[in-house]
């Protein structure tokens, strides 16, 4: 099985080699090279070789090896040699092996003037070379190596380049991987010069095809966000979602960028961070208009951004008819933050009655007691705020068992119920958290019980 990287099968590097080879053969008169009589009739026999059934590439090798054992190193029968050496490689998918036979003709070609080999093979010869290097380099895993080949590969696709006055945009692509590719190989240490290089070769791509890949678009985004120019690379989505408003990958991508500029921009600029939002939730919404980002999660994020945004009566709604529609995941985190919503729009009672259908809807779930507790402690209902939080500790499964306790020892004694309150307190005692508070709290009960103990004695 060939190590041809998809990158190279897109390219179709053996073939197109394979192809031009034999043409690049025969070269024009005026550059007056011919090959010997003794390489021209030893490739002659290479031929039969080549085209039979199966190919005899090992014999065909010989014959080229021994060949190129005779003539002059620095010959244009060794670059002929070279040049069907490689062919023959190729066509046998072996990558590795064609370097250096292709490297080889090509550097004797150029050393001669005029060259060996006509400009567009020598254009050809130049960009393959890069793309093996590449190949070669992806595919190693010794660090020395693998920057070796990388510098190879960029050198190559530089000296193209500078000899192609007119690129294909698949050529222009592939040397802004490249750039790419080195630009980010070490993590966190973006090479910021190779990233403008590489976003120069896909603007260049873009603007010689009027229907350009979604490959080049994705390489001239991943080209800004690493470049934190992140205007540039909404831009870009937009553009993306327009043109393939059925891929869901691109509204994500949309969304989740706006999302996290918002985020990054946070209180120093609330205005920005705030139209960064709404960019957000238009972004999802035209999503799910499309039939995406509609899952339970997609959703709960929506009301998430509604909710960051201070659109606290839009997030309840959404909640409410999420979750009798099984829009929105029946879970604690999704109740807790409508009951949340409540509480902003000052609508206590609405916030307690979701807490309580909560409560039913977990029933081994203290935490949701304990909230509605809380709530009714806050309307100074501490009858409902005592019962609820004996109902959170009998349940359990709390977030902060030693805060419920607290609360629960500070309610009772507030209603003068001191024995549950010691009660509750020596519970919160039992955890590392509720020392510091529960040991001045019981010292107060106690004290309290006392004054209770005397007032008895004395009538």
């Amino acid at each position: 099985m060939s190590r041809f990287s998809p990158l190279l099968r897109v390219l179709g590097l053996a073939f197109a080699l394979a192809a031009t080879l034999p043409a690049t053969a025969q070269q024009p008169q005026e550059r007056n090279y011919s090959l010997t009589e003794g390489t021209s009739t030893e490739l002659g026999k290479v031929q039969p070789m080549l085209q039979a059934t199966p190919p005899n590439r090992a014999g065909a090798l010989a014959i080229i090896d021994a060949q190129a054992a005779k003539v002059d190193p620095n010959s244009y029968d060794m670059a002929i040699l070279m040049q069907v050496k490689a062919q023959i490689f190729l066509q046998d998918n072996q990558l590795a092996k064609a370097i250096e036979p292709l490297e080889r003709c090509l550097t004797l070609s150029n050393a001669h003037n005029p060259t060996f080999f006509e400009a567009r093979a020598t254009q050809e010869y130049t960009y393959y070379l890069s793309a093996l290097y590449y190949q070669e380099a992806v595919a190693t895993k010794d660090p020395a190596l693998q920057n070796r080949y990388y510098d190879k590969a960029e050198k190559y696709i530089a000296d193209w380049s500078k000899i192609t006055p007119k690129p294909a945009p698949e050529t222009l692509s592939f040397y802004a991987s490249l750039l790419y590719q080195r630009a980010t190989a070490n993590g966190d240490q973006v090479d910021v010069r190779r990233l403008r290089q590489s976003l120069e070769q896909t603007e260049r791509a873009l603007r010689l095809t009027t229907r350009p890949r979604d490959s080049f678009f994705q390489l001239k985004l991943a080209c800004l966000l690493q470049l934190n120019e992140n205007q540039q690379a909404a831009e870009v989505l937009e553009l993306l979602v327009k043109q393939k408003p059925d891929n869901r990958t691109y509204w994500q991508q949309l969304a989740a960028l706006y999302l996290n500029q918002a985020a990054s921009i946070g209180e120093k600029s609330p205005r920005e961070a705030h139209e960064l939002n709404v960019r957000s939730i238009v972004t999802i919404e035209r999503a799910q208009a499309f039939g995406h980002m509609n899952t339970p999660k997609d959703n709960f994020n929506l009301v998430g951004i509604y909710f960051n945004i201070g659109q606290f009566e839009k997030a309840a709604e959404l909640i409410e008819t999420g979750l009798k529609s099984g829009a929105l995941e029946n879970d604690p985190k999704t109740w807790e933050l409508l009951s949340f919503c409540y509480q902003q729009l000052r609508q206590e009672y609405k916030s307690i009655d979701a807490l309580k259908r909560a409560a039913a809807a977990f029933p081994e779930n203290g935490q949701f007691e304990y909230l509605t507790a809380q709530q009714y402690f806050s309307l100074e209902k501490t009858d409902d705020a005592f019962k609820h939080a004996k109902a959170a500790v009998q349940r359990g499964n709390l977030t902060r068992p030693h805060a419920v306790y607290l609360f629960l020892a500070y309610v009772a004694f507030e209603l003068k119920k001191f024995d549950d309150a010691l009660e509750a307190v020596n519970k919160a005692l039992t955890f590392p958290e509720g020392q510091t508070d529960g040991n001045r709290m019981k010292g107060a009960i106690e004290d309290a019980m006392k004054d209770r103990e005397n007032r008895l004695k004395q009538m």
